[in-house]
């Protein structure tokens, strides 16, 4: 094995990770990177084009052992891949070089609830699937012409999925180190040529499998069996797999001074990280409007990348978290973020003001609003940071606000206040059954 690369610097990190005491912003931000996904995985698991997977998904059910985002008792593997998909598939779930909190936090928690973990055994793990994920992510990031060829962030969700999955229970780096190997032969390809068509399908980032790949990656290597020797490293190393051009460690590791998990961004809308700031200038345009004024269209301005998503037709209700002239439409309507912003009569409702939505290419980023009396209102869009999102995101305090407008109507205001309490404030002693209970129903 080798003991200079960067399979084993990696496993040296997480072990220590694990085995320090964590200073109390990490877990805080760990925290809330659970109580976020929690609040997307139930809102997603409610969707009419995500139940197809908890139809299909029924008879690999097993033994109830975890509890799944629609309040039913499943096999860990079944719970990670329904609690990972729906989690991802509003796309209002958290950010950093992809979306670290969907297949890490639902391989870990399917994994702890399992095994009679805790919350605390839960944090740590969270907080070393985070520093996985983006260490390899960062390191393996393509130049920008391989870029739009090759998406190759998800490649590496399930083994950060797996790391998060081991180290509820076991973090030591022998386990590590073999989990990573199994985890390194069930990890997805990346197929950004394609995403970027319509319709885009419901496991657009396929979080629910790596997910799923993270515990049955954990459960094999438990059992004995033998993955791929140091992944990472050589001129084969997994970063090729990732599609990516360039392996950048050395520059990654020197550069990741605090825990990755504190560079997280959390979504204010349901729509894709390039589209945030966006929507986030017009909302604040929007509430410029001289009462009485209508709206006569808007033009959104960015660079050619902007023109991915500047499609108007909606084909599959995935589609819309891509679509910035339905995004700026919903905003503009007043429809509130969440599971309306996919249902057909909104959307219905929107298709005039879509029309009237216009993107162009410019270098300079804007977003200008002309009114019914030919007034316009126009700001400069500040260009998001995708290495470090969390300013541009929401706040703690607004995460739980998330959680408490969009869940208290799925579990009643009673069960959403001790689950949101139970996450955010009580013991970290608290077994992780006890937390799920509440989402039981």
């Amino acid at each position: 094995m080798i003991t200079d690369g960067a399979t084993h610097q990696l496993l040296e990190r997480c072990q220590a990770i694990a085995g320090a005491a964590l200073p109390e912003e990490v877990r805080r931000r760990a925290r809330h990177c659970l109580l976020d996904h929690l609040t997307c995985s139930l809102v997603g698991a409610q969707l009419d084009y995500v139940q197809p997977s908890f139809t299909a998904t029924a008879p690999l059910s097993g033994q109830p052992e975890t509890t799944t985002a629609d309040g039913r008792r499943r096999s860990a593997f079944t719970t990670a891949y329904l609690n990972g998909e729906s989690a991802n598939a509003l796309d209002y779930d958290d950010t950093l070089l992809g979306h670290p909190g969907a297949p890490i936090i639902a391989a870990a928690l399917a994994v702890g609830e399992r095994a009679g973990a805790t919350l605390d055994d839960l944090i740590t793990a969270i907080v070393v699937g985070y520093e996985t994920h983006w260490l390899l992510a960062r390191a393996a990031s393509p130049s920008r012409a391989r870029a739009g060829k090759v998406r190759g962030d998800g490649v590496f969700d399930a083994i950060a999925a797996s790391f998060a999955a081991a180290a509820v229970t076991d973090a030591s780096a022998q386990r590590l180190g073999r989990v990573m190997g199994v985890a390194g032969a069930q990890s997805c390809v990346p197929y950004v040529a394609k995403w970027y068509e319509r319709p885009v399908p419901s496991v657009k980032n396929n979080a629910g499998w790596n997910a799923a790949a993270a515990v049955l990656a954990v459960d094999l290597a438990d059992s004995g069996a033998v993955g791929l020797p140091d992944v990472l490293d050589g001129p084969a190393g997994f970063w090729l797999m990732a599609g990516s051009d360039r392996w950048r460690w050395d520059d990654t590791l020197a550069e990741t001074v605090e825990p990755a998990i504190l560079r997280t961004g959390f979504k204010r809308f349901p729509a894709c990280w390039h589209t945030q700031q966006y929507l986030a200038v017009l909302a604040s345009l929007l509430r410029h409007i001289p009462e009485g004024r209508a709206i006569r269209h808007i033009q959104v301005a960015g660079p050619q990348d902007l023109q991915k998503f500047a499609e108007k037709r909606i084909t599959g209700p995935a589609d819309v978290a891509f679509s910035i002239p339905t995004l700026s439409a919903l905003l503009a309507s007043g429809v509130e973020p969440g599971p309306a912003w996919v249902h057909p009569d909104t959307l219905a409702s929107t298709t005039s003001l879509t029309q009237r939505v216009m993107v162009s290419h410019t270098q300079q980023r804007s977003v200008t609003i002309t009114l019914d009396d030919e007034q316009s209102l126009r700001a400069n869009v500040p260009e998001a940071d995708f290495a470090y999102p969390h300013p541009f995101g929401l706040t703690e305090r607004e995460v739980r606000d998330k959680f408490d407008r969009l869940v208290s109507p799925l579990l009643g205001a009673d069960p959403a206040w001790a689950l949101r309490e139970s996450v955010i404030d009580a013991d970290g002693s608290q077994k992780l059954s006890e937390i799920t209970a509440a989402m039981r129903r």
